[in-house]
């Protein structure tokens, strides 16, 4: 996941809050390791001949898991109204949940 990835999904074209993103992005990979109870986000290996701007070397995120940062980021960086801000974190968890340790059998 990187500054250019939250910047395209927020629609931020100025670099005035590059700093702040990339803050919120550690914050929401924190957000996501915790909730998942993991000490490494998952990854899955990506195709040499194809470029990746959320790639990790030749690891990326999967889907959900990527998709879910950018919802924790966005709660952070453009709140809206309490009710807002719950759903989008519930949407994030839910794309989270399959990754989710411990939850018993």
């Amino acid at each position: 996941m990187t500054l250019d990835d939250i910047k395209r999904d927020l629609r931020v074209t100025h670099d005035d809050d590059d700093a702040m993103l990339e803050v919120l992005i550690a914050s929401a990979k924190d957000q996501a390791l915790r909730f998942i109870d993991q000490d490494e986000l998952p990854t899955i290996p990506v195709d040499s001949s194809s470029s990746s701007s959320s790639s990790i070397g030749s690891l990326e995120y999967p889907g959900s898991i990527r998709t879910a940062l950018i919802l924790l980021v966005r709660c952070l960086y453009d709140p809206a109204d309490a009710k807002e801000i719950e759903a989008t974190r519930k949407a994030a968890e839910t794309m989270l949940m399959p990754y989710r340790a411990g939850l018993g059998a």
